[in-house]
């Protein structure tokens, strides 16, 4: 049996499994598991995954795909975020209200 060099052990989708690269169907790259993590990202609220837009919804285990579009496509793209989520929360009952002003009762109203 011939010894491959270090490096050349390519899977079908291009990641070297020597080097510790997986292929991550989510995000559509090679990843290490120690540096990343295949998951769909926690700010999106809808994602593309390079053919059809899904949206994201709260699972057991992180983010996971709710309803998708079911198309054909005959080449597939890149995945990426098409909605991300607000930095604020869209339900004002769960905003904290603002805090009083702090007076020193030593100046005043601050004058």
């Amino acid at each position: 049996m011939p010894v491959k060099a270090p490096g050349s052990d390519w899977d079908v989708n291009g990641c070297i499994q020597s080097a510790g690269y997986l292929w991550c169907e989510i995000l559509g790259k090679c990843l290490r598991s120690w540096e990343h993590v295949c998951e769909y990202p926690t700010n999106c609220l809808t994602w593309n995954d390079g053919c059809n837009t899904c949206s994201l919804v709260e699972g057991q285990t992180g983010m996971e795909l709710g309803a998708c579009t079911e198309m054909y496509c005959f080449q597939q793209g890149m995945p990426y975020c098409l909605v991300p989520a607000p930095e604020v929360s869209i339900e004002p009952w769960l905003m904290k209200p603002p805090e009083p002003p702090v007076i020193n009762p030593f100046l005043g109203h601050g004058h």
